[in-house]
C-alpha cells in the first residue's frame, strides 16, 4: 500500500493505522528477504568482478585483433570488387567475339548452303539438299542480314531453293504413292520435319497410310464375298477378313512408328495413328454391316424380339463362334495398340468400342437364345437310362450352359461375359429349376400295397420313376452349378486382368446362388417323398402302439421282450418303404428323406405315448422298444439317430422307474423334457401318486 507522510499523518482511525501498519510491516519483511538473498551471493559477485578485472587487458588485445581482421577483410573485399569487374569485362567481351564467330560461321553455311543446295536439287540428291535447307532455316537471319549485299542474295537464293525443294519434294512423294512404294514414301517423308513441314509430312504419310489400309481392307472383303460355301472357311470369312484388316494395320503401324518417333518426335505418332484407325474403323464396319448381312442376324434378331420360330437352316451355333473370334479379335487389336503407344486408352479407340458394342447387342441376344433353347430342347428329348439315377436332362443343360459361357468368355470382353454368366444363371434358375418344379408338384404315388407294385397302373410307376429322377436330377444339378462357376473362375482368370475380375467375381456368386433355387425344389420333393412314400404307410404301423395296454404284467413283459409283434412291423415296414428307396436316390437325399422320416416318425410316437397309461413293466418295455429301433435305424443312415431318440429315451426312462423319487437323480437341467412334461409323464404311471409327483416335481 503506498501512501504519502501527509495522508499517514491525517489518520486518524486505529483502523485504518493498524491495516497501514501491517501491510509496511510486510513490506518489511519482503525487503529484508531481499537483503538477506543478495548478501548470500555477495562472495559470489565479488569473485565474478576480480575474474573481470583480470580479463581487462585480454579484452583491450581481442579488440586490437578484430580490428586488424575487419582492415584485412576489407581490402580483400575492395581486391574482389575490381577481380570481378575484370572479369565481367572479359565475359562481355567473350560474348561479343562468340557472336562475331557465329556470324561469321553463318556466313560461311550460307555460303556453302548456297553453293551446296544448287547442286543438290540439280542432282536430286533430297537427303544432302534437305540436311542444306535444315541449316539455313537455322541461321538467325536478323543477325547477318544487311552486311553485305552478297548475304543478302544468297538468303533470297536458299529461299527459292527451299521452294523449289518443298516442290520437288511434293511430287517425289507424290509418286512414291501413286506407284505404291513403301520405301520411296517413307524416304521421303523423313525429310519434312528436317524442312520445317513436319505437319504436312504427318498429313501426307497418313493419307497414304489411310488408303492402303483401305485398298487391303477391301480386297480382304471382296475376297470373303466370292468364298464357295463349300469352302470350310467359309463360315468364318467374315471374322478371317477382320482378322487380316487389324493384322494388316499393326503391320503398318509397326513399319512406320520408329520412323515417326525418330524424325518427327514421340508425341507425334498418335497423329498417324489416328489417320490409320479412322480407316481402319471404317473398314471393320463395312466388314460387320456384310456379315450382319449376309448371315441375316438382323432378321434373326428380329424374329427372337418377335417370338417367332426360326428356321431350321439356321446354323446359329456357326453364328456366334464367328461372332465371338470377331469381338475376340478387336480385343485384340485394341490391346496391342494399346501396349505400342504405352496408354490406357488411345484417341480413336471409342470408334471401335462402339462398333463393338452394337456386335455384343446382337451377340448376347443371339447366345442367350440359343442357350434357353437349348435347355428347353434338353428338357423336351429327356432320356434316362436304365440303371442311371438321373435322367439326360442333367449333361446336356449343363453343356449347353458351359459351352455358351465358355464361348462368350473366348471373346475376351468382360462385359459379354457377365452377361452371359447373369444368363445363364437366370436360365438354371428359371427354366430348368422350373421344369424340376412343376415334376414334383404333380407329386408321388401312393400305392395300397408296395408289394404289389407290379399289379399298379403303369401311369403311376412312370409318375413315381418321374418324381424320383426329378429329385435326382435337382441335387446333382446343386453339385454342377458349383464345378460350373469354378471352372468359368479359372478360365476367367486366365483371360481377365485382376482389376476386371472383381466384376466377374460378382456375376460367378449371382451364379453360385441359383443353388437355393433347386435347394427349395428338392426340399418339397422331400417333404412330398416322406409324406407319400414314407409316412402314409409307416404311420398306421406306428399308431399301434397306442392300441394296446402298457399297464401289463411280468410275463407278458417276458413274452414281448422274445417276441414283440408292434416292433417286428415296423422295422419290417421301414424295410419294405424306405431301405428301397437307396438304390433309387441320390446318397444326400436318400439320407435327407430317412432322417425327416425317423423325425416325424419320433414325434408321432411321442403324441401317441403320451395319451397311454403305464405301469413300470410297460415303461420297460417302450425303453427296449426304443433302444432296438434306435439300432436298427442306425445301421440304414449315416445321420446321427440318438439325438432324434431323445425326448422319447427321457420318456421311457421316467416310466419305467420303480419309485416317484428315484426322478430328483435322473433328472439334469440338460434333459431335453421340461418339468411340464416331466410332471405330465409321470402322472401317466398308474401306480404313482399325484401328491407324490407334485412334492418331487417341486424339487426338481
Amino acid at each position: 500500500m503506498d501512501m504519502t507522510l501527509d495522508e499517514v499523518k491525517e489518520m486518524t482511525d486505529c483502523a485504518s493505522i493498524q491495516e497501514v501498519f501491517l501491510s509496511l510491516r510486510q513490506q518489511e519483511e519482503k525487503v529484508t528477504r531481499e537483503l538477506d538473498e543478495l548478501l548470500k551471493n555477495q562472495a559470489h559477485l565479488e569473485t565474478k568482478m576480480r575474474n573481470l578485472h583480470q580479463t581487462l587487458p585480454q579484452v583491450s588485445l581481442v579488440q586490437k585483433g578484430c580490428e586488424t581482421l575487419h582492415q584485412t577483410i576489407h581490402n580483400t573485399n575492395c581486391l574482389a570488387e575490381k577481380v570481378s569487374q575484370k572479369v565481367r569485362q572479359l565475359d562481355t567481351a567473350k560474348g561479343r567475339v562468340d557472336g562475331c564467330i557465329k556470324r561469321v560461321n553463318d556466313i560461311i553455311d550460307l555460303i556453302k548452303c548456297c553453293e551446296g543446295v544448287q547442286e543438290t536439287l540439280a542432282s536430286d540428291n533430297f537427303e544432302l539438299a534437305a540436311s542444306h535447307i535444315q541449316k539455313y532455316l537455322m541461321i538467325d537471319q536478323q543477325l547477318i542480314s544487311n552486311i553485305d549485299a552478297d548475304v543478302d542474295g544468297s538468303f533470297l537464293v536458299l529461299r527459292e531453293a527451299e521452294l523449289r525443294f518443298i516442290n520437288n519434294l511434293n511430287k517425289s512423294f507424290d509418286k512414291g504413292v501413286k506407284e505404291g512404294c513403301d520405301e520411296d514414301v517413307l524416304r521421303f517423308a523423313k525429310l519434312y520435319p528436317m524442312v520445317g513441314r513436319g505437319e504436312d509430312g504427318l498429313a501426307k504419310l497418313g493419307n497414304y497410310l489411310s488408303r492402303k489400309v483401305a485398298t487391303k481392307g477391301q480386297s480382304h472383303l471382296s475376297a470373303a464375298l466370292k468364298t464357295s460355301k463349300e469352302d470350310k472357311r467359309w463360315r468364318v470369312m467374315f471374322a478371317d477378313t477382320l482378322t487380316r484388316l487389324f493384322e494388316d494395320t499393326a503391320r503398318i503401324v509397326e513399319s512406320v512408328l520408329p520412323m515417326v518417333e525418330g524424325c518427327y518426335g514421340d508425341g507425334r505418332v498418335g497423329t498417324v495413328v489416328r489417320s490409320i484407325q479412322g480407316e481402319c474403323v471404317r473398314q471393320a464396319r463395312g466388314t460387320f454391316s456384310n456379315f450382319l448381312q449376309t448371315r441375316a442376324v438382323v432378321d434373326i434378331a428380329s424374329a427372337i424380339n418377335n417370338g417367332e420360330q426360326l428356321d431350321q437352316d439356321i446354323k446359329l451355333d456357326q453364328i456366334l463362334e464367328e461372332m465371338v473370334i470377331m469381338n475376340s479379335r478387336s480385343q485384340l487389336y485394341i490391346n496391342f495398340l494399346r501396349k505400342r503407344l504405352q496408354v490406357d486408352e488411345w484417341e480413336g479407340e471409342g470408334e471401335l468400342n462402339e462398333l463393338q458394342q452394337e456386335s455384343m447387342g446382337y451377340y448376347i441376344l443371339l447366345e442367350t437364345h440359343f442357350m434357353k433353347q437349348g435347355v428347353q430342347k434338353a428338357v423336351s428329348l429327356e432320356k434316362k437310362e436304365e440303371k442311371s439315377l438321373v435322367s439326360s436332362i442333367v449333361d446336356d443343360c449343363c453343356y449347353v450352359i458351359q459351352k455358351s459361357v465358355n464361348r462368350a468368355i473366348g471373346s475376351k470382353n468382360v462385359d459379354i461375359t457377365c452377361a452371359m454368366i447373369n444368363n445363364a444363371a437366370s436360365t438354371l434358375s428359371i427354366d430348368v429349376s422350373g421344369v424340376l418344379l412343376e415334376t414334383i408338384r404333380t407329386g408321388y404315388p401312393a400305392p395300397s400295397s408296395y408289394a404289389t407294385w407290379s399289379q399298379q397302373d403303369e401311369q403311376m410307376r412312370e409318375q413315381r420313376d418321374t418324381f424320383l429322377t426329378a429329385a435326382n436330377n435337382t441335387r446333382t444339378l446343386m453339385e454342377n452349378v458349383v464345378k460350373l462357376a469354378k471352372g468359368f473362375e479359372a478360365k476367367c482368370e486366365k483371360t481377365f486382368a485382376e482389376e476386371t475380375m472383381k466384376k466377374v467375381h460378382s456375376c460367378l456368386s449371382g451364379l453360385r446362388d441359383v443353388q437355393s433355387d433347386f435347394q427349395e425344389v428338392l426340399r418339397k420333393g422331400e417333404v412330398t417323398l416322406c409324406k407319400m412314400a414314407v409316412n402314409s404307410k409307416m404311420h398306421p404301423v406306428v399308431a399301434e402302439v397306442a392300441s394296446t395296454s402298457h399297464v401289463i404284467s411280468e410275463e407278458t413283459f417276458y413274452s414281448l421282450d422274445m417276441e414283440d409283434p408292434w416292433l417286428q412291423e415296423v422295422v419290417k415296414m421301414f424295410g419294405e418303404v424306405v431301405v428301397p428307396l437307396e438304390s433309387q436316390l441320390h446318397t444326400d437325399i436318400y439320407h435327407s428323406v430317412v432322417a425327416t422320416s425317423i423325425s416325424e416318425m419320433t414325434e408321432y410316437l411321442e403324441k401317441l405315448v403320451m395319451t397311454c397309461s403305464f405301469g413300470q413293466l410297460g415303461g420297460l418295455l417302450l425303453d427296449k422298444r426304443l433302444r432296438t429301433l434306435t439300432s436298427y435305424l442306425a445301421t440304414i443312415t449315416a445321420w446321427s439317430v440318438r439325438e432324434k431318440f431323445a425326448r422319447l429315451n427321457a420318456i421311457a426312462m421316467l416310466l419305467s422307474v420303480e419309485r416317484v423319487t428315484e426322478v430328483a437323480d435322473l433328472y439334469t437341467s440338460s434333459s431335453p423334457l421340461s418339468i411340464q412334461d416331466v410332471r405330465k409323464c409321470l402322472r401317466m404311471r398308474t401306480d404313482f401318486r399325484r401328491e407324490d409327483i407334485d412334492k418331487v416335481v417341486k424339487g426338481l
